[in-house]
């Protein structure tokens, strides 16, 4: 009897250790750690080429996908301007208006359309959030975005973003793309 009671107790305490309060505001992300959608997030970019948030694509990545995926992925680069109805249409500068798009480099200067995807907005929250004209600030700042890779624009690009984040002081040079290879030098 006592050793029915002592299982019973041992199997009460692993219940409770192993138990977890369940948030659904709360999403994980590729390192297994949560963040709420009411805290700062913090995320570490430790290279490009697998297109989750670590390990996010390029915009070069991107612009040589084969075809259109049809899950979200993680993409990096520079906010660099903004094209009204058509890439030809591309300005480059803080005197955009258009809050529908943003064009995103790996280059943080660039002014070519070649070089550049463009990234649709269509919700409020991500023309507020992301746009240019609302966010003159980050122009040619770096940015981590979710979004689904199709046509857009009658270029490769990105279309229903889930998810952004600026990466304010964050220098792409500093992530090695994954087919880098590192020489050591002894």
């Amino acid at each position: 009897m006592l050793s029915r009671k002592r299982n019973s107790l041992a199997l009460l305490c692993l219940l409770l250790v192993c138990c977890q309060e369940y948030d659904p505001t709360i999403e994980p992300t590729d390192s297994g750690q949560s963040t709420s959608a009411t805290t700062e997030q913090t995320v570490t970019v430790l290279g490009t080429g697998r297109g989750t948030e670590t390990y996010p694509y390029t915009v070069e990545d991107i612009q040589s996908m084969s075809n259109s995926e049809s899950e979200a992925v993680w993409v990096i680069g520079y906010m660099v301007g903004t094209a009204r109805y058509a890439m030809k249409n591309a300005v480059f500068s803080t005197d955009a208006t258009n809050q529908s798009n943003i064009l995103l480099s790996s280059d943080p200067l660039c002014t070519d359309t070649e070089r550049c995807i463009p990234v649709e907005l269509t919700s409020e929250k991500w023309k507020k959030s992301l746009s240019l004209p609302a966010n003159v600030a980050h122009f040619r700042k770096c940015l981590l975005i979710k979004g689904i890779p199709s046509q857009y624009l009658n270029k490769k690009g990105l279309q229903n973003i889930s998810a952004g984040l600026w990466l304010d002081d964050f220098d792409m040079s500093s992530i090695a793309p994954q087919n880098w290879s590192i020489d050591i030098i002894s």
